[in-house]
């Protein structure tokens, strides 16, 4: 590895939350920074601090992205799961991502015109999504009593644009299938990380100072 090649990555921690009634996790069975976004959807956000790299007016590319898990997803009594990663350039709110994606679509893509999907996308654009990840898991019927899920569709997006910007923001959401209007009696989420393997070099001072304006008026936008 080069003194200019870099690998950035997040780790995200396992989780494993009950409930009782089949609806709603139970508060204190939810830690690691996890948390109930509405619902029974499980939430987990943190950063990557590439301020270091921007004090020195540094630019990072990328050249790829993938996730990591530690193991299986465990639904006790469940269905299954739809489990979304996302790495942007500016912040992404939690619900909305939940609404969007619930709505079929996700940051940097177009809209169904849902009234339940932020119109306020501005900020969120093709290049400002650096990586995402929708993995989709169901009860694998042979293990069914151990309710062990399975990948049954994964799909990747986002630009891999370089960045200027001092902070990455990472995101990990949680969806529970309910086919048996019931999320089950438990969760197990696995430890995971992103990997995002790519390079630090020094742009022309224009082109930087340019990317450094589009970065600011982005992560800025309400």
């Amino acid at each position: 590895m080069s003194d200019m090649d870099r690998i950035l990555r997040k780790e995200i921690p396992s989780c494993l939350p009950t409930t009782k009634d089949g609806e709603f996790w139970e508060e204190d069975s939810i830690s690691n920074g996890w948390r109930v976004l509405i619902g029974s959807a499980l939430v987990w956000e943190g950063s990557i601090d590439l301020s270091g790299y921007a004090l020195e007016r540094k630019t990072f590319y990328p050249l790829t992205a993938f996730v990591q898990e530690a193991g299986s997803y465990i639904a006790q009594n469940g269905s299954g799961q739809s489990v979304i990663y996302l790495v942007s350039s500016v912040p992404t709110e939690p619900l909305d991502l939940a609404y969007e994606f619930l709505s079929g679509s996700m940051p940097g893509f177009l809209t169904s015109g849902s009234p339940l999907v932020p119109q306020t996308k501005e900020a969120e654009q093709w290049e400002t999504v650096l990586f995402g990840q929708v993995n989709t898991n169901l009860i694998n019927g042979t293990l069914a009593t151990l309710g062990m899920c399975q990948p049954i569709v994964s799909n990747q997006f986002g630009s891999l644009s370089p960045t200027a910007a001092d902070k990455l923001y990472v995101l990990k959401l949680v969806i529970p299938t309910t086919l048996s209007s019931s999320i089950g009696e438990s969760l197990l989420i696995p430890a995971s990380r992103i990997v995002i393997p790519g390079s630090i070099r020094e742009e022309p001072k224009l082109e930087y100072m340019m990317r450094l304006k589009r970065s600011y008026e982005l992560a800025n936008q309400e």
